[in-house]
Formats: C-alpha cells, structure tokens, sequence
C-alpha cells in the first residue's frame, strides 16, 4: 500500500492515487485539529469563565448542531464555486477561530464562534468526503474511497483526543490554540496540492438538500448514532490518553482480523458482536475504571465500535443512487460527528445527576442500538436492495 500511495495522480484505475492520498491525510489532520479542542476547549471553559461541568458540556455539544447551519447551501456552494476553495478557505477560518479563542473578552462572542467553527468544519466535511474524494477516486472504486476516508477521520479522532488530554498537561491553552491551527494549516497545504478538474458553475438553486442529508439512509444513520453516542459518553468521562490509545488499538485490531478475513461477515452478526464488545468494555468500566481494567475496556470499546461502525458504513453507503453517493455520505458524516457530541452532553448530565451514571446509560444506547439493527434497519437495508434490482 505504502508503494501505491506514491502513485501519480495521473493513475486514475489506482485508488491510492496521488490525490487521494493527500485527501486521506488532510483528513485525518483535520480531524485531529478538531478533536483536540474539545478537551481542551472544555476544560479551559471551566477553568478560565469558572463554568460548571454541565454547562461546559452544552456549550461544547453546539458544535455538533451547528453541523447542520450551512447544509441547505452546500450544493449550490460547491457547484457555483471552485470546489478546492471552498474547502481551503472553510479550512482556515476553522484555524483563525482556533487561534481568536484566548482573546476572547465575552461569553456571548465565544458561542458566537465556537458556532461558526462548527459550521465551517461542516463545510469542509462536505466538501472533501462528499466532493473532492469522489472527483478524484475511479468510479468503480469509490465505496472503497468512502471506508478508506472514514477510517482517516476516525484515527484523527483518536489522535486529536489523546493529544488533546496529553498536551494539557504540558502547554498553555493559548499553545493549545497553536497546535490546533498548525495541523489544519497542514490539511490546507494537502488539499491546495490536489489536481481537481475544474467544472463550469451551474445554475442551481441556493437552497437544495442534495449534498446535506439522503432521506434514505436517515434511519440506519439514526440507527448508527448509537456508536459514536456512546464514544461521546466515555468521552466526557475519562480522561486518560492512553485509554484513547488502547481504543485506537482496537480500531487497528479490528482492521487487521478483516483484512486477514476471504468472505465479508453477515451484517447481523458483524453488529451484534460489536455492539456486544463495546457493552463488556462499558461493564469493565462500571465495575473499575482504573488501571489494567481501563486499558483493557478501551480496547474492547475500540474494537466492538470498529466492528459495528463498519456494518453501518456499509449499509449507508449501499443504500443511495449512483447520483445520491455524496449526499449519503455526507447524511453519514453529520450523524457520525452528532452522536459524538450528543454523547458528550449526555454525558455530563448524567454524571451531575445523583445516582447517574453514564457507562449504564451507554450501555442501554448500545443494547437499544443493537435491537433496532436487528429488528428493523437490517430489514429495511434488505428490503431497498431487492428494490433496486428489479
């Protein structure tokens, strides 16, 4: 794979072509910019404006409502204007946010644009998986493209957060803010070396679905929250870096064991056994979340989210049209980054309940998660399947 990657872009049969590559790579950076805010972000609210854990916690949850402010807009944004600068451009507002934060004088100013942090990231979302990855992958290969790019973002979520709760120990949050806008500066130096043929711009309407959310997939993707809810609750509750280690080693387990697999495993079984897994790990939690004890929940929290997550891609990127793959994906990522901080929210007010506590809440999440799947999405996936090929 590593041979491939250095592959011209002029190679457009090879997924792993130049452009991809560096799509690939931004992304994950990108991510990882993103993702270390939230712990550090959070704690410096409650050190530095003295706010109560909770209230820290729903500030930080608007990020992931405010995913969904530009999406009306994304089609006509992307097929009125050049599609990499949209991108580049939504990129570096995310940065010059990142770096305003400890200037800061109001707390009205710091929802304000923690609120158009959240939007831009929404439009760079969309505009990479959802458009360039799609532009430059072969058209044979770009559910490949879909899980390959996935999987990019999810390991610099995992970087970002252990980062974040690492680096806090031993720089400033103004240093924080630094760290945060170098990686999406390294996204933005990627992605502005990306080849992408230029399209004449189309007269569309400014307000559009296409491109935000496919109706179609919206139940599976319901469905799907259920994983990244329960990230989010653990998320909000621990904060050892190498738990987060151990998680991306079960992430990385489990890409081996399918690598290592000839024939796909049943959808069925692939969710139920990581939705079991991730129960066991939230079990071990309840019962100690110390030590050995910890470490060994992360990975098997890291390894049954990855074996769920990968039957949920799966069918979300089945179920659109061949004209419906960038809206589905995008439906998928929106989803995808909502449980997590709908998590995270859950989370702390879980915690500030007496009696609360939130690796039983996600337990439940997870059971309730892996019922609707078996008694519902899967049938209704199958069902859209048989439609197709009549």
């Amino acid at each position: 794979m590593a041979m491939d990657i250095l592959h011209s872009s002029g190679d457009r049969s090879n997924l792993w072509n130049r452009n991809f590559s560096f799509l690939v790579i931004a992304n994950l950076l990108l991510h990882a910019a993103v993702y270390m805010l939230f712990p550090v972000f959070h704690h410096w609210m409650v050190r530095q404006w003295h706010c109560s854990d909770l209230y820290a916690g729903g500030v930080t949850a608007v990020f992931g409502i405010s995913l969904f402010l530009p999406g009306l807009f994304n089609n006509y944004l992307v097929d009125t204007y050049k599609r990499q600068s949209v991108c580049i451009r939504s990129i570096l507002l995310l940065a010059l946010i990142s770096l305003a934060y400890p200037y800061v004088e109001h707390f009205q100013t710091l929802w304000l644009l923690w609120m158009i942090q959240g939007a831009a990231f929404a439009v760079v979302l969309m505009a990479t998986g959802s458009t360039l990855v799609i532009d430059v992958t072969p058209s044979q290969k770009r559910n490949q493209a879909n899980v390959c790019f996935t999987w990019a973002g999810i390991f610099g979520m995992i970087a970002g957060l252990m980062g974040g709760y690492h680096a806090e120990t031993l720089l400033t949050f103004p240093q924080l803010t630094y760290c945060s806008a170098f990686l999406s500066v390294g996204a933005i130096l990627l992605i502005s070396m990306v080849t992408v043929t230029f399209r004449a711009p189309l007269e569309l309407p400014l307000l559009s679905f296409d491109r935000f959310i496919l109706f179609r997939s919206l139940g599976p993707g319901l469905n799907m929250m259920a994983v990244p809810f329960v990230l989010g609750m653990i998320l909000s509750t621990i904060y050892d870096s190498f738990f987060y280690l151990c998680i991306g080693g079960g992430f990385i387990c489990f890409l081996f064991l399918k690598a290592a697999t000839v024939t796909r495993a049943d959808g069925r079984l692939l969710v139920t056994i990581g939705q079991f897994l991730t129960g066991a790990g939230l079990l071990v939690l309840y019962y100690s979340d110390a030590g050995i004890h910890l470490w060994g929940a992360g990975f098997l929290i890291g390894l049954g989210a990855a074996a769920s997550i990968s039957q949920f891609l799966f069918v979300m990127i089945q179920l659109p049209l061949h004209c419906e793959r960038g809206t589905g994906y995008h439906t998928y990522q929106l989803l995808w980054e909502l449980g997590i901080l709908l998590g995270v929210m859950s989370g702390k007010w879980t915690a500030a309940t007496p009696s609360g506590n939130p690796f039983i809440v996600a337990l439940v999440v997870c059971l309730v998660g892996l019922i609707a799947y078996q008694l519902a999405v899967h049938r209704y996936y199958r069902k859209q399947m048989e439609r197709r090929k009549i």
